[in-house]
């Protein structure tokens, strides 16, 4: 039982640097390498980025597919083809010299990371750690926040010292030789000694709902998580894409607006430590709300950096941190609310409209930004905000209502 326990924790451990690893490569190298292709292949930013968004789409359209064979017990396969099939573009990036090309490349590659990044690897911790996967997340989460550390700056070295091309080749190799193996054996050695422990405790969510994922389209909790969690994707990205500009307009200097960038990852690590350091004090459902309060919060504080320039510290704090929580968080509250059956279709369901609303955050930042700059971007991240906290809070005061009817239902007679 000891040693099963001991291959378990270095499995999760081995599956972290495997996750650290393919968003280094098949994820943050896109914006590490954004720049070079736009300056040595002529094509304009609007041209290479429309690839990350058809990435992202095709993601999104293989996520529910992806679920249901996690579902069906197909996990490390799936991860660890998927991861296969990611080095395989990467290296067939290395290769093109059209955009229809590239296009396509990162169409593959978006494909591959519907079966590879985080959606599937929660899904299946979900499914084969039964009541301990969200600290297993939570240990995933803590090593792949520094992903886009290792990729930026390991990118531009390697782009300065050998090219784009050969550096594209680099990264396709991590992820064939390291990463892929990696995940295969980590994900083995959790089904292999974790298979019994589903469901050892039935959670409300399960006595209620159907045990078919297609019966919670009908389920208006459903609705909620997917548009809270979709919202907040959308409030990131917006921010990740236009607070560099929104800063320059408002007068910061290069330094701190550059710092301010940088301080966004670190922050996600600092909040999930923080939420390790309460998670036995707190509900789920509490700390859920904490964190869409957070982004709330962070989301005021940018109308007021005109004139106050020093709370950009605090905003970066709260918008981090909270962020990165929810990463954790999202998985969790699921299984929490819908229940485990079937978590993986549900699941990828779910990835469809989060991964959506990333894909759609550049376009819609764009047109708020053409129509009044920095004001606009805050008016889009503060209305983001607000609507997923009124989301989050619908499905909280839910399960309040579910809990205290199963109470009812199970309460003995005196």
């Amino acid at each position: 039982m000891a040693l099963a326990s001991t291959k378990v924790r270095l499995a999760t451990h081995g599956m972290a640097i495997a996750q650290t690893l393919l968003w280094a490569c098949l994820y943050y190298s896109f914006p590490a390498t954004l720049l070079t292709w736009h300056q040595q292949l002529a094509w304009s930013i609007a041209d290479v980025s429309l690839a990350f968004t058809i990435c992202l789409v095709a993601s999104a359209l293989c996520s529910p597919f992806i679920g249901r064979l996690i579902d069906k017990g197909f996990g490390p396969q799936v991860l660890s083809s998927s991861a296969l099939l990611g080095g395989i573009a990467l290296l067939a990036v290395s290769q093109v010299q059209n955009l229809w090309q590239f296009y396509a490349a990162w169409l593959v590659l978006g494909c591959a990371s519907a079966g590879c990044l985080y959606e599937p690897c929660f899904a299946f911790l979900t499914r084969y750690r039964g009541d301990n996967a969200k600290s297993a997340i939570t240990k995933v989460t803590l090593y792949a926040g520094f992903a886009g550390t290792l990729s930026f700056p390991l990118c531009h070295y390697l782009i300065d010292l050998l090219g784009w091309r050969i550096t594209s080749v680099s990264l396709a190799l991590i992820v064939l030789l390291i990463a892929t193996p990696l995940l295969f054996i980590s994900a083995k050695l959790i089904q292999g000694a974790q298979s019994s422990a589903l469901g050892k405790t039935q959670t409300i969510a399960n006595i209620k709902q159907s045990s078919s994922p297609n019966t919670q389209l009908k389920n208006a909790v459903f609705w909620f998580i997917a548009l809270a969690f979709s919202l907040s994707a959308l409030n990131h990205t917006v921010l990740v894409n236009f607070l560099l500009p929104s800063m320059h307009a408002l007068n910061f200097s290069a330094d701190n607006a550059v710092l301010v960038m940088a301080m966004i990852g670190p922050m996600q690590v600092l909040g999930r430590i923080a939420m390790i350091s309460v998670d036995k004090r707190l509900s789920n459902t509490l700390i859920t709300m904490l964190c869409f309060g957070s982004l709330l919060v962070a989301a005021f504080l940018l109308w007021q950096l005109e004139h106050l320039q020093h709370l950009i510290w605090l905003f970066v704090v709260l918008q981090g941190s909270a962020y990165g929580v929810t990463s954790i968080l999202r998985p969790v509250l699921t299984k929490q609310l819908l229940g485990e059956q079937g978590f993986g279709a549900i699941s990828g369901m779910l990835a469809v409209p989060y991964l959506l609303a990333s894909a759609s955050a550049p376009f819609l930042g764009a047109f708020a930004w053409q129509l009044n700059q920095q004001q606009g971007i805050f008016g889009l991240v503060s209305l983001s905000a607000g609507l997923g906290f009124v989301a989050m809070a619908a499905c909280c005061l839910q399960q309040t209502a579910i809990a205290t009817r199963y109470q009812k239902l199970t309460a003995k007679p005196k």
